[in-house]
Formats: C-alpha cells, structure tokens, sequence
C-alpha cells in the first residue's frame, strides 16, 4: 500500500483548511466555498473507499435485470432483445484491473441498456401490461432505482449532512 493513502491526504487537506485558513475567512461567501470544499474533500474520500464495492453491486444487479428483461422482450420484440444482449457481453476482459472509471463506464453502459429496455415496456404497457411477467419487470425496475438512490445517498449523507451549510 502506498502511504499515506488518498484518505489520509485528504484528511489532512481537509484539516488544514478547517485549522489554518477557515479562522482567517472573515465574509461568507469565502467561508461558505471554505464549507463546501470540506463537503467535497470528505464526499471524494468517501467515493475512493465505497465507490468501487457499490459500481460491482450496481453492475450485478444491472446485468440481472437487463437479462431478465432481454427475455421477456425476446417474445414482443426481439431485436430489441438481442441489443440488450449485446451490451450483456461488453464486460471487462479478463485481467483488466476495474478502475472506478471502468466500473462506471460499465455501469453507465449497462443502465443505457436497461433505459432502451424500459422505454420498451412503456412501449408495449397497452399490448402487454396485464401479463405477469411484465408487471414484475416493472417492479425490478423500480426496486432497482431506489437500491441505486441508497447506494447514492451512502456516498453523500456523511459527507453532506450534519455538517453545516453548503452552497
């Protein structure tokens, strides 16, 4: 491990912002860029330790849900299910190291899949809305965006909330 590690640097940035420049800001709005720097240093910590964790649930569940829903859209439409399949196949290759910027260029990919896939059951909700199948796509859909504004609000509410105003 590299020492000291990005958490430990930003600590320190963080404390002495807080320590030896903050007590010299004397207007508001040089204290309140002061605050939100604080905000930003503990939420970019935060990112560098959970982020990485959350983009592999992310992707997991992602992939799940776009399979799923590929299936079920290879009886009304399949070559909408077949590019939701494509995109199933464009994981990392093999000893690439996951950097967060892959995770989440993998992620984005794979939530533009499920998108297109979404506006095709929105498409079909007359045709098909009474199906069993299509009702629980729907509610996967919607149980996977309240997981994603959790995961969200794991990386924000401690580094945000409880510690004084932001702009």
């Amino acid at each position: 491990m590299i020492h000291p590690t990005c958490a430990e640097v930003l600590a320190t940035i963080e404390t002495g912002l807080a320590r030896d420049i903050v007590p010299h800001l004397h207007n508001t709005e040089a204290r309140s860029a002061a605050a939100t720097i604080g905000h930003l240093l503990r939420h970019v910590a935060l990112r560098i330790e959970d982020e990485g964790q959350i983009l592999s649930d992310d992707i997991a569940r992602l992939r799940r849900l776009v399979s799923e829903l590929a299936g079920w859209l290879d009886g009304p439409v399949p070559p909408v299910a077949a590019s939701l399949r494509a995109t199933l196949e464009g994981d990392l290759p093999e000893g690439v190291y996951p950097s967060l910027r892959l995770l989440g260029e993998r992620a984005l990919a794979l939530r533009g899949a499920l998108v297109a896939g979404q506006g095709e059951l929105h498409r079909l909700r007359a045709s098909h809305g009474h199906d069993a199948g299509f009702q629980a796509l729907e509610s996967a859909i919607a149980a996977y965006g309240a997981q994603q504004l959790a995961d969200e609000g794991r990386l924000i509410e401690p580094a945000f909330l409880g510690k004084g105003p932001r702009r």
